[in-house]
């Protein structure tokens, strides 16, 4: 397959908030900075703990 610019993929996201309860999310983004960004704009008060690529055969893309 060819990579196509701008194509998004799917990532972890995973952050806590003031408490220090964590949460993960998926996200569609093209790349780790846009993940961040997503979760940052969607939860303004979240750290940012980890961000990773989901497997394609996790969400059945193959």
């Amino acid at each position: 397959m060819a990579h196509m610019e701008n194509e998004q993929i799917d990532f972890s996201v995973e952050y806590h908030d003031p408490n220090g309860v964590v949460f993960y999310r998926n996200v569609r983004a093209v790349d780790i900075a846009e993940a961040k960004q997503i979760i940052s704009l969607l939860h303004p008060e979240a750290v940012i703990r980890a961000v990773s690529l989901v497997p394609a055969e996790v969400i059945g893309n193959n």
